[in-house]
């Protein structure tokens, strides 16, 4: 209950990473990771599966090397959501299957402390006439250092 009570009133941090081009990467410290509802890129509205299952994704916040302002913490924000796409330009997947497949590569399982490296590699078709493009990711993960006592002598 105190994360959901700190969370409300310190805010998640960090302002979304904008992948504005093809190209565009963003590599971080992963420090905080929730789960969430996914909303409806044409309503805001909640989305749902046609089965009425909430449609979630993965939020992660990252600390960068990005300084925009001298009050920029470097904090970015980056949102994993699944779906299945065909490239019709570049190459790639959807961002939560592009890290799925980082962390499976990594053997270690994704955690706070780890590092993530994502980039924007590729469109496929828009999901709905009127939409912009789907935009595809590939990326990298290295999890977190673990240092033990025989590594301090």
């Amino acid at each position: 209950m105190s994360d959901e009570i700190n969370e409300f009133l310190m805010g998640e941090g960090g302002k979304a990473f904008e992948f504005a081009a093809i190209g565009d990467t963003v590599t971080g410290q992963i420090v905080a990771m929730k789960k969430r509802q996914q909303t409806d890129f044409q309503t805001g509205n909640p989305a749902f599966w046609p089965n009425g299952d909430p449609k979630m994704m993965l939020a992660l916040t990252l600390q960068t090397e990005l300084h925009e302002s001298e009050d920029d913490d470097g904090l970015r924000n980056v949102y994993l959501r699944g779906g299945n796409y065909t490239a019709i330009k570049g190459k790639g997947t959807s961002s939560l299957v592009a890290v799925k497949d980082a962390v499976k590569r990594s053997g270690h399982p994704i955690e706070i402390g780890g590092t993530l490296t994502l980039q924007y590699s590729g469109e496929a078709a828009a999901p709905a006439k009127g939409l912009q493009p789907a935009k595809l990711y590939v990326a990298a993960y290295k999890p977190a250092v673990l240092v033990s006592m025989d590594d301090l002598a």
